[in-house]
C-alpha cells in the first residue's frame, strides 16, 4: 500500500512510474518477520528517487479506494501460489506448531481474509494502526550502493530520511514462543502423506530447534547440513543411489523467515525418491538414522570444519560483485542480525569452531522428535481424509510406528558410511601464470585435427587465477530423429548422475561444471580456479568414455522413469516451451519426447551411447590465466 502514493507525491503509483520511466526497477517482499523494499535507478536520478522512496515511511496515503484495489493484487499473488508444492507444504506445516504460536497464522493474504472476514472500515483502520505501530525509524535499516562519494550519499540520506517517524516502541515480544518447543506437539511427530501438484516422489524429515541467529559465527546447523547433504563417497545419498532408491538430496535450513526465525529454527532433510525408493521407505529411513548415528558417534570434526572455512574464505576473497539491488537487499537484512563489523560477512563466513554447539544441534536430530512428510503424485485421492483449509491440499496422517522409533534409536552406522574424506579439489595455489607480451584481442586457434579444434585467449584484464573452458561435442546422432533427441536427454541425465559422487567435492570447492544437451550434441562447460581444473575435466572425460560399461539395466529403467517425470513437469511451463521452439536450431517438443521415450529399451540405449562418440567433432574455447 505504501507504494501507492504519499502526501508529498500523491499521484497513485507515482514512485513506480518515476522509476520505470528512467530505466529502473523496484519491488518489495514480505517475510514472516521482515519486510524489504528496494529499487535501482541511474545515479543521476538517485536523490529524487530516494525522496519519493522515503515518503513511503513518512506520510503514506493508504487511501480506502486504493486498499480495495490492492487486495485484488494480493489475491492474484495467492492464486499464483496455489499450485506451488512448496507453499502448500509450508502452510500445512504451520498447523503443526503449538496452539496460538505465531507460526500457525495464515502466511498469505487473500479475499477471504481481506474482504470477506473484515469490513472495509476495519481493514482501513487496522492497516493504519499497523503502520503506526511497526514502521518506526528505530526498527528500520537502510543500505544504499552507488559510485557517488560517501559524504554525498550521507547527505542524501539525511535530506530524505530525517523525518521518518520514531515511536520508540519495542517490537512485539515473542519470548514466550522461543525455543525448541515451538513445534512440541503430537501433530508434529507424525507421518503425513500429501498429493503434490508436480509429478514427484519425495520424503522430507524435519526437526525443530531453538533459534540459531546468535550462532552465526560457528553456524553449527550448516556444518551438519554440509555432512548430511554431502554427495561424495561414503555419503548417505551415495548409498541410496547405489540401491536405486533415491536420486537427489537437500539438507539444512532454507534461511527463510518461516524456517529460520527469532523463535525457532527448522532443520530439513529432503530426498527425491524413485518408485523403488518409495517401496523401500522403511529401509531409506533406516539409512538416514544410521548416518545420523554415525555423525553422533564420530562427533564434530575440526578437519571438516576447517575445509568448509577455507572454501568459504576463498569464495569471499574471489567473489564476483553481486547485482546492486540484490546486494543492498541482502545487506539490509544482515543489518538486523549481525553487529556492524559482520554486516558483509556474517551470513557467509565461518568465524569460529564450536564443537559444543554442533553437538547440541546434532542432539535435536532424534527419532522421537521427527516430522515426516511423503509426497507422491501416484497417491490415490481415496487415500486422503483431510484437506488443508487455505490451499486445499489433500493429505492424511498416521503415527510413526513405535518399532521404527526403537530401531532408529539404536541402529548402528552402515559399513558403507563414512564422513567426507579430505577434498582433493580444494585450491591452495592462487599464483598467476605468466602471459605473453602481446595478447590477441580475439581467441586464437592453437590446435586442430580431424575431430577437434581448440581456441584460446589469455585474460589480461582481471588478473584472477581462474579459467573457463567450453566444449561443444557435436554428433549426428543427437539430431537424427525425435527418438534420438529423447535418447540424448536420457544420456545427459544418466551422465550427470554417474558424475555426482566423483564431482561433488569439486562442486563444493567452487569448481563448476555444466553439461546439457544442445541441438547438435553435448555442451560441456567447466570453470573455476585453474590449479585443479584439469583434474575436474579429466574426471568428466573419463566418465563419458566409460559410460557404456557403467550403466546397468536397472539404473537405466530408474533414470528413464525420472526423465518421463521431467518431461511431464515441463508441460506446465508454456513460456519455456515456446521460447526454446523459437531459439533452438532443431527443437523437439517435450510432449513429443515424452511419448517417444516410453518406447526406448535398454539395448537400444546401449547402442546409442556406445556409438555416440564414433563421429563426433569437438569445438573448444579456453579463456583465462
Amino acid at each position: 500500500m505504501v507504494f501507492m502514493g504519499s502526501e508529498k507525491y500523491s499521484e497513485e503509483n507515482d514512485f513506480d512510474a518515476f522509476i520505470k520511466k528512467r530505466g529502473g526497477s523496484d519491488n518489495a517482499s514480505t517475510e514472516c518477520e521482515l519486510t524489504t523494499f528496494y529499487f535501482e535507478i541511474q545515479e543521476k536520478y538517485l536523490l529524487s528517487a530516494l525522496d519519493r522512496f522515503a515518503q513511503f515511511f513518512i506520510k503514506p496515503l493508504m487511501k480506502k479506494d486504493a486498499i480495495t484495489r490492492e487486495r485484488e493484487a494480493v489475491e492474484s499473488e495467492f492464486q499464483m501460489a496455489l499450485p506451488s508444492d512448496f507453499c502448500r507444504k509450508e502452510q500445512l506445516f504451520s498447523s503443526f506448531a503449538r496452539s496460538n504460536h505465531p507460526a500457525t497464522k495464515f502466511c498469505w493474504g487473500n479475499l477471504v481474509t481481506l474482504r470477506d472476514n473484515v469490513t472495509d472500515k476495519k481493514l482501513y483502520e487496522e492497516l493504519h494502526k499497523f503502520k503506526e505501530r511497526h514502521y518506526s525509524a528505530h526498527r528500520m535499516k537502510l543500505a544504499i550502493q552507488a559510485r557517488l562519494p560517501l559524504d554525498v550519499l550521507e547527505d542524501y540520506v539525511t535530506q530524505c530520511f530525517a523525518n521518518v517517524p520514531n515511536n520508540g516502541l519495542p517490537a512485539d515480544d515473542f519470548t514466550l514462543f522461543k525455543g525448541s518447543n515451538s513445534f512440541d506437539t503430537p501433530s508434529f511427530r507424525k507421518i503425513y502423506k500429501i498429493k503434490p501438484i508436480k509429478d514427484i516422489c519425495q520424503v522430507e524429515l524435519t526437526w525443530s530447534m531453538p533459534p540459531l541467529h546468535d550462532l552465526y559465527k560457528s553456524k553449527p546447523h550448516q556444518y551438519i547440513s554440509w555432512i548430511i547433504g554431502y554427495e561424495g563417497k561414503g555419503s548417505l545419498i551415495s548409498y541410496l543411489r547405489r540401491k536405486m532408491w533415491c536420486l537427489g538430496i537437500f539438507s539444512g535450513n532454507e534461511e527463510s523467515g518461516f524456517e529460520h526465525s527469532s523463535m525457532y529454527a527448522l532443520f530439513n532433510l529432503s530426498l527425491m525418491l524413485t518408485e523403488q525408493g518409495h517401496k523401500h521407505l522403511p529401509e531409506v529411513l533406516n539409512a538416514i538414522f544410521s548416518f545420523i548415528n554415525l555423525m553422533r558417534k564420530e562427533g564434530p570434526q575440526k578437519r571438516i570444519y576447517d575445509e568448509i572455512h577455507q572454501i568459504k574464505e576463498t569464495n569471499f576473497r574471489f567473489t564476483d560483485e553481486s547485482p546492486p539491488a540484490e546486494y543492498v537487499e541482502d545487506l539490509c537484512e544482515s543489518m538486523h542480525y549481525y553487529p556492524p563489523r559482520d554486516y558483509i560477512t556474517g551470513s557467509g563466513l565461518y568465524f569460529e569452531y564450536n564443537p559444543e554447539a554442533i553437538q547440541i544441534c546434532l542432539n535435536y536430530l532424534t527419532p522421537d522428535d521427527v516430522n515426516i512428510i511423503i509426497f507422491d503424485k501416484k497417491f490415490n485421492d481415496e487415500d486422503f481424509d483431510k484437506v488443508e483449509p487455505w490451499f486445499k491440499t489433500k493429505y492424511t496422517d498416521m503415527e510413526i510406528p513405535q518399532e521404527w522409533i526403537e530401531c532408529w534409536r539404536t541402529i548402528e552406522p552402515f559399513s558403507e558410511f563414512h564422513l567426507p574424506l579430505p577434498n582433493m579439489f580444494i585450491t591452495d595455489d592462487f599464483n598467476l601464470i605468466s602471459m605473453p607480451a602481446n595478447i590477441s584481442k580475439y581467441p586464437t586457434k592453437i590446435y586442430t585435427d580431424e575431430i577437434t579444434e581448440i581456441w584460446y585467449r589469455p585474460d589480461p584484464k582481471f588478473g584472477l587465477p581462474e579459467c573457463y573452458m567450453y566444449f561443444y561435442i557435436i554428433s549426428p546422432m543427437a539430431v537424427c530423429s525425435l527418438k534420438g533427441a529423447a535418447l540424448m536427454d536420457l544420456f545427459i541425465a544418466i551422465l550427470k548422475q554417474l558424475l555426482v559422487e566423483s564431482l561433488y567435492p569439486a562442486t563444493v570447492a567452487e569448481l563448476n561444471h555444466d553439461i546439457h544437451a544442445n541441438d547438435k550434441g553435448i555442451m560441456l562447460k567447466v570453470n573455476g580456479f585453474n590449479q585443479k581444473l584439469p583434474l575436474l575435466l579429466m574426471t568428466i572425460a573419463k566418465c563419458i568414455a566409460d559410460i557404456p560399461t557403467l550403466i546397468t539395466e536397472e539404473f537405466f529403467e530408474v533414470m528413464k522413469q525420472e526423465e518421463i517425470k521431467a518431461y511431464y513437469n515441463n508441460f506446465v511451463k508454456p513460456k519455456k516451451l515456446v521460447r526454446l521452439s523459437i531459439l533452438m536450431f532443431i527443437h523437439w517438443m517435450a510432449t513429443d519426447k515424452h511419448a517417444a521415450i516410453h518406447n526406448v529399451q535398454f539395448p537400444e540405449f546401449q547402442n546409442f551411447v556406445s556409438h555416440f562418440t564414433d563421429h563426433v567433432y569437438i569445438q573448444s574455447l579456453v579463456q583465462g590465466i
